[in-house]
């Protein structure tokens, strides 16, 4: 269930009444009473109409939700997910664009990559209009991102902020900060594992980590050098010509 916490952000420009996206900003966020949803309504089958508000500004076009067992775009054919909870070869993968407009392609294969990462391998390319995902660019020490704030997301379809508690060399873990200021979190559980978390730089969410375990939540952290080596390995494999996209904060 979700519960009210306590965040200090600057991450975004608000318009609790905008009909359209909004570049990643500065301004204080979410307001009293915002609701998390990233959409108004959902179809898996149909195009979908996306909640208005602050989430608005959160481009999640490159999640597919239309399963518990979330999907994130790395490539233009190529999405993570948890080991541990993986789509099958065959299943559907839909996508909405900021827009709502529905995209559906076929998960063509899946592979371990290492830990709790797999790959999947969609059938074709997506359209220039869904996000792929950056991942943090390599760098030797992580720790600084202790306290930073986290933009988590659950298998309701739903934004939350918890705060980086602890970074690995491959894992990285959050907790729900102090209630000094308003913004959303949840109590991870199960159904939520591979759901993204991600950080923001510039303009930018930047993938860091697919969900394992619950509570203030942790799994898998994609600025690890040999995450990103496996994962760049495997890709590769499946078929070549795509590469991960990589970007400093």
């Amino acid at each position: 269930m979700s519960r009210w916490i306590v965040l200090s952000l600057s991450l975004v420009v608000i318009s609790c009444a905008s009909k359209n996206p909004v570049a990643l900003g500065s301004s204080n966020l979410p307001p009293l009473g915002g609701s998390p949803n990233i959409f108004k309504r959902y179809s898996v089958r149909n195009d979908a109409e996306m909640m208005d508000g602050w989430s608005r500004n959160f481009d999640m076009s490159g999640v597919s939700f239309n399963e518990k067992m979330t999907l994130t775009l790395v490539t233009r054919r190529h999405v993570v997910m948890a080991s541990h909870y993986r789509r099958r070869p065959g299943a559907k993968v839909v996508f909405h664009n900021r827009m709502g407009k529905r995209v559906e392609r076929t998960l063509v294969s899946v592979f371990g990559v290492v830990g709790d990462v797999a790959v999947g391998l969609l059938d074709s390319d997506v359209p220039p209009d869904l996000k792929i995902y950056a991942l943090p660019e390599p760098r030797e020490n992580f720790s600084s991102l202790k306290g930073e704030t986290a933009v988590v997301t659950g298998q309701n379809r739903r934004i939350f902020f918890h705060e980086i508690d602890r970074v690995s060399p491959t894992v990285i873990g959050f907790r729900h900060p102090k209630l000094a200021k308003h913004g959303w979190g949840k109590n991870l559980v199960k159904g939520d594992s591979g759901n993204p978390s991600f950080i923001i730089s510039g303009n930018e969410l930047v993938l860091i980590e697919t969900h394992t375990s619950g509570g203030g939540g942790s799994g898998p952290f994609y600025g690890s050098p040999i995450i990103q080596e496996k994962l760049s390995a495997a890709i590769t494999r499946s078929v070549p010509g795509y590469r991960l996209r990589f970007k400093s904060f």
